[in-house]
């Protein structure tokens, strides 16, 4: 079928992010697997955090032992971002239509997140939980534009991820994926409220999603469903980095093109918020556009890749930053590896 695009656009109301913890360096996050694991992973680690260029991350879990139970955990940032945009938005959350979450590495697996958020809130409200990761966020607009327009009412998106408790430091558990995987990924959260959609300013336009994953094996997932549970072992995120490299670029490149068959040109945007995933994205991107690096927002280098809560963070971090004028326009392209997703918006200040 090709991109989907939302009949009905937004208007943002808030936005607000969360990073738990104090910032750990790659000295840090090194050091600590040294002392578990020994130099030699040690000095591989270092290597592959050297080629993605990810300087420091927040994480929710403990260095000092191979496993960890996550502090904060998800449902308590999902409930701190969720609390700043409603202060934010001026909203009780009663006031909400509906709750929206996403994530890929849930509190329980049921009840979802989402569940735990209401029982904390004390919200009243319908909820409903995507198990995405990169592109939660573009899946989530597309159920947010039907809601907002129908009820005309505000609906609340919240996007977290807590996965570094899933990396035992542990030379038994230690492979180049799950290497790549320790040093690359952050913890955190992302909220938005949105409204209907109305002229002036804070307006998400062409929201879209597509997928190009028919008959392509995951180039990122995590284990421990049903297929695996009997296993009996540590659950964890498989990276198949090789796929991920070979299909990554052409996500980018069809957000852009379905973007720009609405009408707009690569000019038309101040900034182009991409899904990071290394610390390099603004070169790497600026580079395929042929634009200068300082129009795409760069993150991860020191955040790492935050899956579920990337975008999120990143709008919130910018939107609140006081760099866009009225009238600036941001281009979002999500990216996601699990089974090659994508999807964004237009967002106008």
């Amino acid at each position: 079928m090709g991109v989907k695009f939302a009949k009905n656009g937004l208007t943002l109301l808030s936005s607000a992010y969360v990073l738990p913890n104090e910032v750990v360096s790659n000295q840090e996050l090194l050091e600590a697997l040294g002392q578990l694991c020994g130099p030699l992973a040690k000095r591989k680690a270092k290597s592959i955090a050297k080629r993605l260029g990810v300087e420091s991350r927040h994480l929710v879990r403990d260095l000092t032992s191979a496993k960890s139970q996550p502090s904060p955990n998800s449902i308590a940032l999902g409930v701190d971002v969720l609390n700043q945009a409603l202060v934010q938005a001026g909203l009780d959350v009663n006031e909400l239509e509906y709750l929206l979450s996403h994530t890929c590495t849930p509190h329980t697996q049921v009840p979802p997140n989402a569940a735990w958020l209401a029982d904390e809130l004390r919200f009243q409200g319908p909820y409903l939980e995507l198990r995405q990761a990169c592109t939660g966020f573009a899946n989530a607009l597309q159920i947010a534009s039907t809601f907002c327009t129908t009820d005309e009412a505000p609906v609340a998106i919240v996007g977290t991820e807590t996965g570094s408790v899933y990396f035992e430091i542990a030379k038994a558990f230690l492979t180049t994926e799950q290497l790549v995987n320790y040093v690359q990924m952050g913890d955190g959260a992302g909220a938005v409220i949105l409204g209907p959609a109305k002229k002036g300013e804070g307006q998400l336009t062409d929201i879209y999603f597509g997928q190009i994953g028919e008959g392509k094996a995951p180039g990122f997932y995590l284990d421990s469903g049903s297929m695996d549970v009997g296993k009996g072992e540590m659950t964890r995120f498989h990276h198949n980095t090789e796929a991920v490299r070979a299909n990554g670029s052409q996500l980018f490149e069809l957000g852009l093109q379905a973007v720009l068959s609405r009408g707009y040109q690569l000019d038309d945007f101040r900034y182009i918020l991409p899904h990071q995933a290394n610390g390099y994205i603004d070169l790497m991107l600026a580079e395929a556009l042929g634009i200068e690096p300082e129009r795409i927002i760069n993150d991860a280098k020191g955040l790492g890749n935050l899956g579920s809560a990337a975008i999120w963070v990143s709008f919130a971090k910018l939107v609140n930053s006081g760099k866009l004028r009225r009238g600036d326009k941001v281009l979002i392209l999500g990216a996601e590896a699990t089974k090659y997703l994508y999807g964004g918006f237009v967002y106008h200040h």
